[in-house]
């Protein structure tokens, strides 16, 4: 892929325009406005009018009012640039179609007209002669950015139309030399130094389409023996002369070569740019490095390398304004390349954007920054950079914005105006946490790390493979242990749905100990020295939502805060739900996704916590509790669910909850009570899981026994009202437990267990036909001809009786059955498509027919009666490719494909192969 096309996104008008006016039109806004407008003036509103001049408004200049009462612009006065514009250089060392340098004309021709007289036509052809220059890796972009500029200077009004320019200073800094070396210094017309240049700008451009404007000629020991500029001339008169074709196309090509050579070796005043974005895992080798020899501090992204080329580009005092992303400023990874820049530098002014800065993209895709600050310890800030002064008063200050919240470019571009500007201490973003810059003091308190740690959590390197949610099991065993994961908002307890395929006696994942080691490098023991005891989990995403941590395994979504002393856990938790955490957490890491380490380098006040914690909590860190039945420590009665009617269906076909076997789990006494009651609720189990919606087999219908566990479950509170509250609450309200049960709970079950149903609604395709609802886990090959044969064929006996006795649609009645019972021997037969593959699996232990492993999962394992369509809904599961890459050797290949089907005889001969029988496979 090339470079600029899939690096840089369009810099939006706003974002050019702010940055424009808070470095050019602070500069100028502090020459143009008096003593008497910085002390009297009532709001910024009339500074900008002051300030402003025809054709440039000064929209976005912010100003600060000081604590002598005066103004002055937000960004400094740069008083490290020229006192006359016709000295300021000004460069866009990644042009592009020329947007900032458009923009930068259009403010710098009416400033010289107005300082030095100039009229019209002459200031636009000083500034394009004297202040711009502009470099870009791809001509195309070069040309457009000559066009733009031309056609502003000719549409300028007063300027005369189109004529003659001044030649642009504009050159293309992907050039490279495609002829043999010797030929190319052939150019050098004998010149000793001209051929030592040429030497070294065939070896330093043989990288450009790659570099940019990255080379740097400056750094080289090529410019010590020729200047660039003498270069050029002396190309120029080599180009006079009399020469081949071919001679003289590489003297075109080695004066513009020359010409970029000389833009990238100067120096400038100011920067102006919207950088490259490419993270160091997608550079080319190539680039990946140039960046780790030239600019190791900042080698982890190319915005960040660009951004150290730029205050390269500057002389002392020069300043740089530009566009990148904003999570170098707190990312770990950026740690030495801040201390650098705040040691070194003086920063004028942050601009946080936030998601949906840019038009062309939506989401949290890019999250930008605009960024204005000065080459060197300068005094281009309004106050010295460093200080002795331990109250930090003299100290540089770094004015900040953020317009993160608001949604959309619009709504961020009329906030910058607005919105308050928060001023923070150069010297005090060292003492922040790994040096991470931050728009608001830290208070001087201690740091939650001081009192927790911070654990990741397991990393398994396949989900579909590892993880299940507990329900897709009757009893767990041994072989699989729980794992807490995240929530979605502040909760005591929760998260508690998914289990790990896991060596919990071991520590480790149940896997090959060469993959666990080559592989996940040992990940998948991370957050151990937490596990049995409590804490706090944290959801690493979004909003941080809390709950807390258990003591299980917890996946790598998560992170648990395990607190030193267990007797701060509640002091802890009362913090971390608090928005102060969540401001702090995010006021020194705005990426969408948290670091565990961050999420301790907060200020913790523990008195003050503690206080709150004993009036909060009297009695002390709750014990778990749960009334929702996707979580583990649910008790498992109807009568105190949030979802009654399913739990009263679940525990009709003989499901019961991981809490009632297991007198050891730590539950509250209510809860513990609750798991007691359930045993009044054994007799109304059915004993094989198979439960038909009408009468089979001398069996009562499904409706009827529904309707005798919610009264048992009830008690006294059961009623005709009562059932019609809990209908209402499924939204079936006046439609009957009876139309809830046939159209309305299997879709309501799929979407309550995330997609992974357990218990299953089976039917004929018909209202009036046969239905019925089987507990996934007994569903063995025995009950699934219990099923097809006997509860089935009963019902197909009694349509046939009815058919002969004319009653009316019992023919129809009949075929649909029988089509139901068809399918069903294919799935017990297991031909292709009805057939379950699993992609962990060799082939010689694929299950044969319906013989199913339930640790191979509901999704995997249902897809024999999804290809049959026999469900009342179809559940929203998909078998494409998930994720990763399988180890080399894996009997299927790398990519992970499930929707892969085996014949019969296919895995039957590699079972003969092996010499496996198919119990063993059980």
């Amino acid at each position: 892929d090339e470079l600029p096309a899939v690096t840089q996104l369009f810099t939006e008008p706003y974002m050019v325009s702010f940055l424009l006016d808070n470095s050019l039109g602070a500069w100028w806004a502090a020459r143009r406005l008096s003593e008497d407008d910085l002390e009297n003036a009532g709001s910024e509103e009339e500074l900008r009018k002051k300030a402003s001049l025809p054709g440039v408004p000064l929209e976005y200049l912010r100003f600060v009012k000081g604590d002598d009462g005066k103004w002055t612009p937000a960004a400094g006065i740069f008083d490290g640039w020229p006192k006359h514009l016709s000295e300021l250089k000004t460069l866009d060392p990644c042009c592009g179609s020329g947007h900032f340098l458009v923009a930068a004309l259009l403010m710098l021709a009416p400033m010289r007209m107005e300082l030095e007289g100039l009229p019209a036509r002459e200031a636009v052809d000083a500034v394009l002669r004297d202040n711009l220059h502009g470099l870009e890796i791809d001509q195309r972009c070069v040309e457009l950015a000559a066009f733009a500029l031309a056609l502003t200077a000719w549409r300028y009004p007063d300027a005369d139309g189109y004529r003659q320019l001044p030649e642009l200073n504009l050159a293309c800094s992907g050039l490279s030399v495609s002829v043999a070396k010797e030929e190319w210094k052939e150019l050098g017309l004998d010149k000793h130094n001209m051929r030592i240049a040429l030497d070294w700008m065939y070896d330093q451009f043989k990288d450009a389409p790659v570099l940019g404007s990255l080379l740097n000629p400056a750094s080289s020991d090529a410019v010590k023996i020729v200047e660039w500029s003498k270069l050029s001339q002396m190309l120029e008169q080599a180009l006079t002369q009399e020469q081949t074709d071919e001679k003289h196309e590489m003297g075109v090509v080695a004066h513009g070569l020359a010409k970029t050579a000389q833009l990238l070796a100067t120096k400038y005043h100011w920067v102006i740019t919207n950088v490259p974005y490419l993270a160091r895992g997608k550079q080319s080798q190539a680039l990946k490095e140039f960046c780790i020899k030239s600019y190791k501090e900042a080698k982890n992204d190319l915005a960040t390398v660009f951004l150290d080329r730029c205050l390269e580009f500057c002389v002392k005092g020069g300043t740089c304004s530009v566009v990148l992303p904003q999570n170098w400023l707190f990312l770990t990874t950026y740690k030495k390349f801040r201390k650098k820049l705040l040691i070194n530098d003086t920063w004028h002014l942050i601009a946080r954007l936030g998601p949906g800065a840019f038009e062309t993209i939506s989401g949290e895709v890019v999250k930008a920054i605009l960024l204005s600050l000065s080459h060197d310890q300068s005094r281009s800030g309004f106050q010295p950079l460093f200080t002795k002064d331990k109250s930090l008063k003299n100290s540089s200050t770094i004015s900040g914005l953020d317009v993160s919240a608001p949604r959309t470019a619009k709504e961020k571009a009329e906030q910058l105006v607005i919105v308050e500007i928060k001023s923070v201490k150069q010297q005090k973003q060292l003492e922040n946490p790994d040096a991470r810059v931050a728009l608001e003091e830290v208070p001087d308190l201690p740091r939650l790390e001081k009192y927790a740690e911070c654990f990741a959590g397991v990393l398994n390197g396949d989900s579909p493979r590892f993880q299940r949610k507990f329900w897709e099991h009757s009893d767990r065993s041994d072989l699989w242990t729980f794992q807490q994961t995240t929530v979605t908002e502040h909760k005591p307890f929760g998260g508690l749905e998914q289990i790990l395929y896991y060596d919990k006696e071991n520590g480790h994942l149940r896997e090959e100990s060469w993959i666990r080691r080559e592989k996940l490098h040992d990940s998948d023991q991370r957050g151990n020295r937490a596990w049995g005891h409590k804490g706090v989990s944290i959801s690493q995403m979004g909003s941080l939502p809390i709950s807390l941590y258990t003591g299980e395994t917890f996946d790598s979504n998560i992170a648990v805060i395990y607190p030193k002393n267990q007797s701060l856990v509640l002091p802890i938790w009362t913090y971390c739900q608090t928005e102060e955490y969540h401001e702090e957490v995010r006021r020194i890491d705005q990426k969408l996704n948290i670091t565990n380490a961050t999420l301790v380098k907060v200020p913790f006040d523990l008195a003050h916590w503690q206080k709150v914690a004993a009036e909060k909590y009297p009695n002390g860190l709750p014990k778990p509790y749960s009334n929702d039945p996707t979580q583990w420590i649910f008790h498992g009665h109807p009568a105190k669910s949030d979802h009654s009617l399913q739990v009263a269906i679940a525990r009709l076909l003989g499901y019961r909850w991981p809490a009632e076997p297991d007198s050891e789990m730590e539950l509250s006494d209510d809860q513990r009570s609750w798991v007691k009651k359930c045993e009044a609720l054994l007799p109304y189990t059915d004993d094989d899981g198979i439960v038909c919606i009408p009468a089979v087999r001398g069996e009562q219908t499904a409706l009827t026994r529904i309707q005798e566990m919610l009264a048992a479950a009830y008690g006294d509170k059961w009623s005709p009202q009562k059932l019609e509250d809990l209908l209402i609450d499924a939204g079936y309200g006046n439609k009957g437990l009876e139309g809830w049960l046939k159209d309305g709970f299997f879709e309501q079950h799929c979407k309550l267990f995330h997609q992974r149903p357990f218990i299953w609604h089976i039917w004929d395709g018909r209202k009036d036909g046969f239905g019925v609802l089987v507990n996934y886990h007994k569903l063995d090959k025995a009950r699934l001809e219990t099923l097809t044969y006997t509860y089935l064929g009963d019902w197909i006996s009694r349509q046939k009786a009815a058919h002969q006795n004319g009653e009316s649609a019992a023919g129809d009645r009949l075929a649909a059955a029988q089509g139901l019972q068809k399918k069903l021997q294919l799935i017990l037969e297991g031909e292709t498509p009805y057939d379950i593959f699993v992609r962990w699996k060799p082939i010689e232990a694929q299950p044969v027919g319906w013989n199913p492993d339930l640790n191979d999962g509901v999704r995997l394992n249902i897809r024999p009666f999804m290809e049959a369509n026999i469900f009342r809904k179809k559940p929203k599961i998909k078998w494409g490719k998930d994720r990763g890459k399988n180890p080399p050797g894996s009997p299927w290949g790398e990519e992970r494909i499930n929707d892969r089907h085996l014949t019969l005889d296919e895995k039957m001969q590699a079972q003969k192969r092996k010499n496996i029988k198919l119990e063993d496979l059980k």
